[in-house]
């Protein structure tokens, strides 16, 4: 079972790289497949509730459903593929850890990106004691595709979605990413987070603005 945990992940967890990366435009969420419920077989809540009971063929379950996404949502986060990849283990190796402390009642998906979210705080606390990791941070290397924005002279520009990006604050970033790249609903994200909804939501906003005007910059 720890075998998904081991030193072969790092591969797996690498090929979920999403080869389109950040291009996909930041004003539509790109969740298409929730994850929580299979047309036709049992919730995540119910799946867990079985790796409790010591079936690993629900943690199979859980890991096919959820690895790609919390390994893109991780890298999104970090810009670092060997980080991600790391966080990426860790993540799993704390769901099969705190397993028992799960309760099926509460949402399997807010509870598995809670963890991967204060995992990539975690390592961005420490990496922002060194001058290498705030370049780290900033440099949103995942992908070099640019969008197209109009400027007030009516000429158009290129600009790199990670440079615009890279100028939301670390909080716009976090809650951006969950919402328009992971399709987390504002409450969720909240509980996420630890935040309230309207800050969530303020958040959100602020960061749609900040994009906007990134645009319009002549």
């Amino acid at each position: 079972m720890l075998a998904k945990t081991g030193a072969k992940e790092r591969e797996r967890a690498r090929s979920a790289v999403p080869e389109q990366g950040l291009s996909r435009s930041f004003s539509t969420s790109v969740a298409d497949d929730k994850g929580e419920v299979s047309d036709s077989g049992p919730t995540d809540e119910q799946l867990m509730a079985r790796y409790q009971k010591g079936e690993e063929a629900g943690f199979e379950e859980i890991y096919a459903r959820y690895s790609k996404k919390i390994y893109q949502f991780l890298l999104r986060r970090s810009g670092n593929p060997d980080a991600s990849a790391e966080l990426f283990q860790e993540t799993f190796l704390r769901v099969h850890k705190g397993r028992d402390l799960y309760r099926p009642e509460l949402s399997f998906k807010t509870w598995i990106y809670t963890i991967a979210n204060n995992i990539a705080r975690d390592w961005f606390r420490e990496q922002s004691q060194s001058r290498k990791a705030r370049v780290l941070e900033k440099k949103q290397d995942c992908d070099e595709n640019s969008f197209e924005g109009s400027v007030p002279d009516g000429s158009s520009k290129l600009i790199s979605f990670k440079e615009a990006f890279a100028r939301l604050t670390h909080e716009q970033r976090e809650a951006l990413i969950l919402s328009r790249f992971d399709g987390l609903r504002y409450e969720e994200i909240a509980k996420v987070t630890g935040r309230s909804t309207d800050a969530v939501n303020q958040l959100i906003q602020r960061a749609m603005r900040r994009l906007r005007e990134c645009v319009d910059e002549p």
